[in-house]
């Protein structure tokens, strides 16, 4: 079992990513973790969340996360944990999706650390899971999120305003742009 004590999001996410694809599993981070990476932990999810855009079987994934010490959580096969770490690895099904758009594989964001090469989304598509979640679960701790991320990096706010229409939530944009000036 690998040693993890010690290692930061980021470079846990990098060395889980690197074992992956050493194993031919392509997978790309999304969820909270790419907000707490891009916000410096001002937002702590408690997840890592991989979509595995080479769509290997759960038991491929298992096997390949296994080398380093992660265990499957009960009752969940797409789950797993570690004793060193707090935070838990978790597959959510392919594809690499923000609302109803598909990311291709080719227009996400590298981050190269010494434990390897972590694949995210880009702040912009972090900006849009966020708000994702926010318009459709109601989740208004995620347009928070989206507001950080937002803060801290460039987004394309063409790509953003486009998104909102494709969604049909053209409301929804306004509104996010008003939320961002006033924090």
């Amino acid at each position: 079992m690998k040693n993890l004590k010690g290692l930061s999001r980021l470079e846990l996410a990098a060395l889980i990513a690197e074992e992956l694809r050493a194993k031919d599993i392509d997978v790309v981070l999304s969820g909270g973790s790419c907000v707490s990476i891009y916000s410096s932990e001002k937002y702590v999810s408690k997840d890592l969340d991989f979509i595995d855009i080479s769509l290997k079987s759960n038991r491929q994934i298992a096997n390949a996360i296994r080398a380093l010490g992660f265990e499957n959580q009960p009752k969940n096969s797409r789950h797993f944990v570690h004793p060193d770490t707090e935070l838990t690895v978790e597959f959510p099904s392919a594809p690499l999706t923000v609302g109803d758009e598909h990311i291709p594989s080719t227009a996400v964001h590298s981050i190269t650390t010494d434990q390897g090469t972590l694949r995210l989304l880009t702040p912009t598509d972090c900006v849009k899971d966020r708000l994702a979640n926010y318009y459709y679960f109601r989740d208004k701790q995620s347009l928070e999120q989206a507001v950080l991320v937002a803060k801290a990096h460039p987004i394309n706010f063409k790509s953003l305003e486009t998104w909102h229409n494709n969604e049909g939530q053209q409301k929804g944009y306004p509104q996010f742009l008003e939320r961002l000036k006033n924090v």
